[in-house]
């Protein structure tokens, strides 16, 4: 959880957190599925998510620099990516929530 918190707008991967714990991402995959009941694969893009969501609604940063700050250097599959978690685009989103 702490390695999540602290690189989550560095790292996507559960392999990357699996290297940074000297163990397989099969071994983390297990341990995670196992204490939490989600994979960690989950459990990454929900706490990207978490923070798309916050600079959308509390911030004027524009998509581009909200992609750039989680880690994504090509913001079209940042917006991909945020269409495919929750059925808007991240202009939809901000729309929506300043509507509010």
């Amino acid at each position: 959880s702490q390695l999540l918190e602290a690189n989550y707008h560095r790292f996507h991967r559960v392999a990357a957190y699996a290297e940074l714990l000297n163990i397989s991402p099969k071994t983390l995959t297990r341990k995670i599925v196992y204490e939490k009941g989600v994979a960690p694969n989950t459990i990454i893009k929900n706490r990207i998510m978490l923070q798309a969501k916050r600079l959308l609604a509390n911030t004027d940063l524009t998509v581009k620099e909200i992609a750039v700050q989680l880690g994504y250097d090509d913001q079209s599959y940042f917006v991909r990516f945020f269409r495919i978690q929750t059925k808007k685009s991240p202009i939809e989103f901000r729309k929506i929530q300043s509507q509010n």
